[in-house]
């Protein structure tokens, strides 16, 4: 019995050990006991390994890690899960009222932060619910829905930097699939252990590095052509954006990364991140009116009705198209 157990724990399959068993029991009686007394042997060997097997086998498939070793979420996490879930979902009623009232050279703004927000509302709403969760190798309670709801709404934070600096198509593509795959490497090492986690996380880096340098540096050199309103407006919301995404990998090593930090912790941290490079983030974003105006050359001031101009010249006139 101890042989076959030391087997299996070497990674012998359930299915190799019995044939060895049985090999070995042929090999060392089959000359020393007659043919029945050889056959009951084997036997009873064969049913001693089946019954081992059947022990230990469901034990080293199932058990990972031990209850005592778990980190989950308690009712301190639930609570903060509460409160962040209800400050985006009004931040995002908000918004999107906003939106309705908003001009419709402006809209294009308000929907992008709208969308922000209220994918981060889903995701808090998931988290609260108890789904989308998993037990890391490291014994963890881990929201990997947390990485689904980054996927999607930091390239659309980028999506707004790029459309305040008039970046082209290109360059905004290529940002935010930059950004995409930096949520990726960071989510495969919130998943891995050992060295193969710190792999990961330090290929995010290299990503995230770029990054923020085109939010303080490279979408800087555009605005800076711009009204000094916008070139206000986009030094708060890329600042703020740049400041709150550097504390992420740190919230990340100390939780995720080490364990230093309990579940509740760091979803008290990691909402507060959330609450600043998003709902704030889009409130400094959509009540800079004067910046907004110079981007989309809105003119606020100008009278709701005018008389329109002919193709001639002629005012007062009615125009080509209302003819056609």
């Amino acid at each position: 019995s101890k042989q076959v157990l030391q087997l299996y724990r070497r990674g012998v399959t359930p299915a190799t050990v019995l044939e060895t068993v049985l090999l070995l029991r042929e090999h060392t009686r089959h000359r020393a006991r007659p043919a029945p007394a050889m056959a009951a042997g084997m036997a009873r060997t064969l049913l001693a390994a089946l019954a081992l097997l059947s022990l230990v086998a469901p034990a080293a498939a199932v058990e990972v890690c031990k209850v005592v070793d778990l980190q989950l979420v308690t009712q301190t996490g639930e609570f903060f899960l509460a409160v962040t879930f209800l400050g985006m979902g009004v931040t995002t009623v908000v918004f999107v009222l906003m939106a309705f009232k908003a001009a419709h050279e402006k809209r294009k703004f308000y929907f992008t932060t709208c969308y922000i927000t209220a994918i981060s509302t889903f995701s808090y709403y998931a988290m609260l619910s108890g789904q989308g969760w998993l037990i890391t190798p490291n014994c963890r309670q881990l929201f990997y829905v947390r990485y689904v709801e980054r996927f999607f709404t930091t390239p659309l934070i980028l999506l707004d930097l790029g459309l305040i600096a008039g970046a082209d198509t290109g360059m905004m593509a290529a940002v935010m699939g930059a950004d995409m795959l930096m949520i990726f490497g960071e989510f495969m090492a919130s998943i891995s252990s050992g060295h193969i986690k710190w792999l990961w996380f330090v290929l995010s880096l290299m990503v995230f590095a770029p990054l923020v340098f085109v939010m303080v540096r490279g979408y800087r050199s555009l605005v800076e052509r711009s009204h000094p309103a916008v070139v206000e407006m986009y030094s708060k919301v890329s600042w703020l954006a740049a400041i709150t995404w550097s504390l992420y990998p740190l919230v990340f090593i100390f939780s995720e990364g080490t364990g230093d930090w309990s579940p509740n912790f760091e979803i008290m941290i990691y909402g507060v991140l959330d609450i600043l490079s998003k709902a704030v983030f889009g409130f400094i974003l959509l009540l800079s009116h004067e910046g907004l105006d110079r981007i989309t050359n809105f003119k606020s001031f100008a009278p709701i009705h005018e008389t329109p101009m002919s193709y001639g010249g002629m005012q007062g006139q009615a125009p080509v198209e209302s003819y056609i």
